[in-house]
């Protein structure tokens, strides 16, 4: 099974432009790993994930204790929907309404938002 696993290669993402980062994923790119939002603390490259388990930060509910694997970003663009239950549709709902990984005094801008967005689909 391990090597079966090992064996497989992830699809590219639909996101890309010619197979590179279009200029908003660039920008996003830069944040995701800027310290200011610093996303790739938990999902560094190339996995896109630390393998640790970390306390999310959401409300515990009667089905988990409130900690998780960290998943791995590649191919987030077809994994929807996106937290433990499900519950946020889009990489954008998770980011705002779920204000994952976000600490509460931060704020993005709504085009540092996009930008972030883009570049994690593209993954």
């Amino acid at each position: 099974m391990d090597a079966y696993l090992k064996s497989l290669e992830s699809m590219p993402s639909p996101y890309l432009v010619e197979g590179q980062l279009s200029e908003a994923a660039r920008r996003g790119k830069a944040l995701f790993h800027s310290n200011r939002v610093g996303c790739s603390r938990c999902h560094p490259p190339p996995l896109f994930t630390d393998c640790r388990i970390h306390r999310m930060g959401t409300p515990p509910s009667r089905y988990f204790d409130n900690l998780f694997d960290t998943p791995t970003l590649v191919e987030v663009w077809r994994t929807a929907p996106y937290l433990h239950e499900g519950q946020y549709a889009t990489v954008r709902d998770l980011l705002i309404d779920g204000r994952h990984g976000l600490r509460p005094e931060f704020e993005l801008t709504e085009a540092e938002i996009e930008d972030l967005v883009e570049y994690v689909l593209s993954l």
